[in-house]
């Protein structure tokens, strides 16, 4: 079972260039709507050199501290956004936005306690919230998904060290792997339960669990002369 990616994309914080200003300083603002524009227009570098700068002469304008981590969003640099958008919930802890574009970002990184945190936040501000509400659903569900898939492996690897020479259950922590896309693992796990003796070769050709395993060369290279 693997985990299911996020179904519903994060949402602009700031709508851009229609925030007013909250700034100390004329040249962040100017540096700061400069920003926004780029962004827009999809030039994210140049968009974050703008905003590093208006979030540098200004480090409590608001607007510019969630324009920059959504900046960093766009481009990719997901530590630097979640950073920078905790930066800016402080600042302003009464943006939705802002909770649910970092509770996205904290379920891709697979931080899920986190991310349910924040988006039970922005619920709090916003109770029916339909995006925080999808993607609190799906953090959770996540969270379930790895948990399910620990408990898994878990039992199989218990198996393997209560009967650390029987080839079956090694086979079977294999099976475990290959079944959670885990290729690595289950061939590591496949060839030891073939060192141990598993001898049932038309079994290990046939099973349906290892077919994910088949196109790769690993696989023909373990059971060559079997």
């Amino acid at each position: 079972m693997t985990r299911k990616a996020l179904t519903i994309l994060a949402m602009l914080v700031v709508l851009l260039g229609a925030v007013p200003a909250h700034a100390k300083s004329e040249e962040a603002i100017k540096r700061n709507n400069f920003g926004a524009e780029l962004l827009k227009q999809g030039r994210l570098d140049e968009a974050i050199v703008e905003l590093e700068q208006a979030v540098q002469l200004d480090p409590g304008y608001a607007a510019a501290c969630f324009n920059l981590a959504y900046a960093y969003e766009r481009r990719d640099r997901i530590d630097d956004a979640i950073a920078q958008y905790k930066k800016a919930l402080e600042l302003e802890p009464g943006n939705v936005f802002g909770y649910n574009n970092l509770g996205v970002l904290l379920d891709k990184k697979g931080l899920y306690d986190e991310a349910i945190a924040v988006f039970e936040k922005a619920l709090k501000i916003e109770p029916s919230n339909a995006t925080v509400l999808a993607n609190l659903a799906n953090a959770r569900k996540n969270k379930a998904i790895i948990e399910e898939r620990e408990a898994r492996i878990a039992d199989a690897r218990k198996q393997v060290e209560a009967s650390p020479e029987d080839p079956r259950a090694a086979y079977n922590l294999a099976r475990v792997y290959a079944a959670l896309d885990m290729k690595d693992q289950a061939f590591e796990w496949l060839a030891k339960s073939l060192q141990l003796g598993f001898d049932d070769i038309r079994f290990v050709r046939e099973d349906p669990t290892l077919a994910g395993l088949r196109t790769d060369p690993r696989f023909t290279k373990l059971l060559e002369g079997r």
